[in-house]
């Protein structure tokens, strides 16, 4: 089977770029898309419906519904919603302009075209639909109309994706879903049109519509924060037309017939449906239907790894997957890495939309690949796939369906939070902003960390969300969030938060180091006010209500803490030469209280403000992967544990095997490769599998030179390069003989600890007391 692939000029099949290897991101994003668990569209549909009911339909003042009652209403809003599909379909008045636009899309040779069909067609069913409620699926309000646009119209450039196949794939997506009032602010010489009149200019006059929308491109350029969701169409290889003309002229589309055996009780009547005992439940109240009549009688509603590498993922974190359709899986590397594969294509546009705002929760991204119709949802755990449906059968009504659902949605269900974020500091409530334009990380999924200096709400206001007061109290008004720092990320449910973490290595310090020495953890970690998981955004719900495996979910956490600074700008090579013993003490203590961090790295060491005497401390940051244990534990040997951290940081031992141990001495080690980077970035060591990663620094550590510098390190930063490069090439030199030498004994902590003194000669203030043989004694646990 060959793949579909995007339409984009693109050089000769026999070019150079043929045998050029594939860039590890899209590799990454092709696995991901490999790992995706599939489902049927309609189930995905009613899923939808469900969480949009928790998340933007249901009064506040409501009970949330039970699983049944919340699943019988997800069946009968379906119901509701194909069915008016279905009506939609049979009436060649309402559908023709749908269909023609599909036979065009199928007829067409020219990619242009063919997205401009495809774009009216789509808002023929927005037209038809946006005034009216189908069930309990309330219209959406004037300003949250949209409307679907061609990309080749807009100036927007997916920069990952251009980097990645060398400029010569499709940078932006074939058409995209716009909000209505966007897409006049970019062609203000509309401004004065109607929803309806707009619809009718993008398609009766599309060369004018282009010409406006393309000229105002560079001066309004939309972000990829503006996008809905962007489709991606492949013409296939059949032809399709004829098929869908003949399909739609019997008029013979049926409820029944849409569902395709997905579901079979949906196949029920209204009444059937309606006749299934329910428990009763305050009843909104009633919605106008499209005739002006009530619907109260037909209504039910009666009631935290960085840049993490999916190539070495742990078994025991991948998602169980569904059957693929009968697909046959092609190998990458048979691609030519300009004409990449659609679902390579819809996973870099789903990444943007991810990545496009901090609080953005998932993406939507749809694939007309011929006739073939499929939905994905990308969110930080990774991708939910439909199964393809033909337009051209019977399930056209899924389509449309799935379409009009769309139309309904608000900020939440198009994956834009409107989180309130607020803390207590020093025993004030205060509201908080956070800069316009941050973004997360880019990753195919987990944690999608975006930190940044939180702002006043003045500077960036707020979004509000139901019936929440976003105005500060007044005695807030002493209190700063410019000394703070906001810290947003994703983290698997089953773990325990940073600031749980923090705050229970303080407390195992007070209670168990000797008083005097408390300080020497306390005053090495971070000051957290603040942490706040948001369950209710967990990438849980959507696969529950699917039916798929929740198996490795992630909720979002939002924390405040005191603002620390970059140790780099903070100390200088000397200062930090010598003072690096506060890191590896307090890696030491922690491991001796049972607190692993497991995610040592440059960025995660960071230093405190000077004092007014000009005292200033590092600080060890970030302990999203940390594990606690009872003092003296050692982590099991599993991929989980050993394969946590960020890459470039990552002990060689841990980078080479799986069926390795983390031991408290790998955390010293990361904080050595921190020096090294430090003094030298590296950063083809951020590229490729954990073996890969291995066999650079391996490369790199067979060019080292016994009291040589090279030549790019800057003459202030070559001591503490070369004591760092000693220390680790001496630790990866002991970890070969122990291999070899299994009677060798393994080496401790203090081992690496006392061999560190030779290039890193300890201060009298880092000897005052046996810290490194410091344990927890069993009396006192």
């Amino acid at each position: 089977m060959v793949p579909e692939v995007s339409e984009t000029p693109q050089c000769e099949e026999d070019c150079m770029h043929s045998f050029r290897p594939i860039h590890s991101n899209i590799a990454l994003v092709h696995r991901n898309s490999r790992n995706a668990q599939d489902t049927s569209l309609a189930t995905l549909l009613k899923s939808m419906i469900m969480m949009k009911y928790n998340r933007e339909d249901r009064d506040p003042s409501e009970q949330p519904l039970e699983k049944e009652a919340l699943s019988e209403y997800g069946d009968e809003q379906l119901h509701h919603l194909v069915e008016e599909a279905v009506e939609f379909c049979n009436d060649a008045a309402r559908s023709g302009k749908l269909v023609e636009r599909l036979e065009d899309v199928c007829k067409s040779e020219n990619s242009i075209s063919r997205n401009e069909a495809l774009a009216t067609g789509l808002n023929s069913i927005l037209v038809d639909f946006h005034s009216h409620n189908i069930g309990r699926l309330k219209k959406c309000q004037p300003e949250d109309l949209v409307l679907y646009n061609t990309g080749s119209n807009m100036a927007i450039d997916s920069t990952l994706l251009l980097k990645v196949s060398d400029h010569m794939s499709k940078s932006k997506p074939d058409v995209y879903e716009s909000r209505y009032s966007d897409l006049l602010k970019a062609a203000p010489e509309f401004l004065g049109l109607t929803f309806e009149q707009l619809a009718a200019l993008m398609e009766k006059e599309q060369i004018k519509w282009a010409e406006v929308d393309r000229r105002s491109a560079p001066i309004v350029r939309t972000q990829w924060s503006d996008l809905i969701s962007c489709i991606e169409v492949s013409k296939g290889q059949d032809e399709w037309a004829r098929n869908l003309h003949q399909k739609w002229e019997q008029r013979c589309y049926t409820l029944r017939a849409s569902f395709s055996n997905d579901m079979p009780h949906r196949f029920m009547s209204l009444q059937e449906l309606g006749s299934r005992s329910s428990p009763e439940l305050p009843r909104p109240a009633p919605l106008n239907s499209r005739n002006g009549a009530s619907e109260s009688s037909q209504g039910i509603l009666q009631r935290d790894r960085e840049e993490s590498s999916i190539y070495d993922e742990p078994a025991s974190k991948r998602f169980k997957l569904s059957a693929t359709d009968g697909e046959e899986e092609i190998p990458l590397g048979s691609v030519h890495p300009g004409r990449l594969p659609a679902e390579v294509q819809c996973g870099f546009y789903g990444l943007e939309l991810l990545r496009s705002s901090w609080e953005r929760t998932h993406s939507i991204v749809l694939l007309l690949s011929g006739d073939r119709f499929s939905l994905r949802w990308y969110d930080s755990q990774g991708c939910i796939r439909t199964r393809a449906v033909s337009v051209c059968g019977d399930e056209l009504p899924l389509v449309v369906a799935a379409i009009a659902l769309f139309q309904r949605f608000q900020n939440p269900m198009r994956g834009r939070a409107s989180v309130e974020l607020n803390a207590t500091i020093d025993g004030t409530e205060i509201p908080f902003g956070v800069p316009e334009g941050t973004r997360a990380r880019w990753e195919p999924h987990g944690r999608r960390a975006a930190a940044v200096r939180p702002v006043s709400p003045v500077r960036a206001p707020l979004t509000p969300t139901m019936g929440c007061d976003t105005t500060p109290p007044s005695d807030s008004a002493n209190v700063s969030v410019e000394d703070c720092f906001f810290k947003w990320s994703w983290r698997e449910a089953t773990c325990k938060s940073e600031k749980t973490i923090v705050d229970t290595a303080k407390a195992r310090a007070m209670k168990y180091l000797p008083q005097a020495y408390v300080s020497d953890v306390v005053d090495y970690l971070p000051e957290i006010y603040s942490s706040k998981v948001l369950e209710h955004l967990s990438t849980r719900h959507i696969r529950e209500y699917s039916q798929l495996d929740t198996l490795g979910a992630l909720v979002p956490c939002a924390m405040l803490s005191k603002r620390v600074e970059s140790m780099e700008t903070m100390f200088s090579a000397d200062e930090a030469h010598s003072q690096i013993w506060d890191i590896f003490r307090c890696l030491s203590l922690l491991s001796a209280l049972g607190i692993s961090h497991g995610d040592v790295s440059l960025g995660n060491i960071m230093a405190t403000r000077p004092s007014e005497g000009g005292e200033k401390r590092m600080v060890l940051n970030d302990f999203d992967l940390a594990v606690v244990l009872k003092p003296g534990e050692l982590l099991p040997v599993d991929e989980d544990s050993t394969h946590s951290g960020t890459r470039p940081f990552m002990p060689m031992e841990l980078l080479n095997s799986s069926a390795i141990q983390r031991l408290p001495r790998h955390d010293v080690e990361s904080a050595l490769w921190c020096l090294v980077w430090y003094c030298d970035r590296q950063w083809d060591w951020n590229v490729g599998t954990y073996e890969e990663i291995f066999a650079k620094k391996l490369e790199w550590m067979l060019t080292l030179r016994e009291n040589q510098t090279p030549t790019r390190i800057a003459a202030n930063h070559a001591d503490l390069w070369k004591a760092a490069a000693f220390c680790l090439f001496k630790a990866y030199l002991q970890s070969l003989k122990e291999t070899i030498d299994k009677d060798l004994p393994p080496r401790t902590l203090k081992d690496v600890l006392e061999a560190c003194e030779v290039k890193f000669p300890r201060k009298e203030e880092y000897k005052n007391w046996a810290w490194m043989d410091f344990v927890v004694k069993e009396d006192n646990l």
